[in-house]
């Protein structure tokens, strides 16, 4: 891995205001790669940073509290671990984004199916970004 990029997820990238929500739930872009779903927008954030992301798991489809917190834990590490491409690009065009990652119903979930998903995800909403 390279030291000089950052793999913290600092409390002010983590996506909390309902209107963000709302907002991106009504206009936001979707980009779907099985299982999750990416629901982002560009926005401008309270707080000074390139990119917020928020992660769901819906308790209709994972009904225990465990799997809703490992399904969203598997889902933050994979970001987090991935996302320095995007904030270096978003970062350069000087744009905020929020981003939604949704986890549809499927079984035999885990974090080694996850992770590429999650990082095919952020180059399409890098080319989707771009694109604007």
């Amino acid at each position: 891995m390279h030291p000089e990029l950052d793999f913290s997820f600092p409390v002010e990238e983590r996506l909390k205001h309902k209107k963000l929500f709302e907002d991106l739930f009504t206009k936001g872009n979707r980009v779907f790669k099985h299982p999750v779903l990416a629901v982002w927008s560009e926005v401008e954030l309270p707080e000074d940073v390139p990119i917020q992301a928020g992660f769901v798991a819906p308790k209709k489809h994972y009904k225990t509290a465990v799997q809703r917190n490992r399904i969203k834990r598997w889902m933050k590490e994979a970001f987090r671990t991935q996302k320095a491409t995007l904030e270096q690009s978003i970062s350069a065009s000087g744009k905020q984004i929020a981003v939604l990652f949704i986890m549809v119903k499927t079984d035999n979930i885990s974090y080694d199916v996850l992770r590429p998903k999650i990082l095919l995800l952020l180059q399409e909403i890098g080319k989707g970004q771009h694109g604007k």
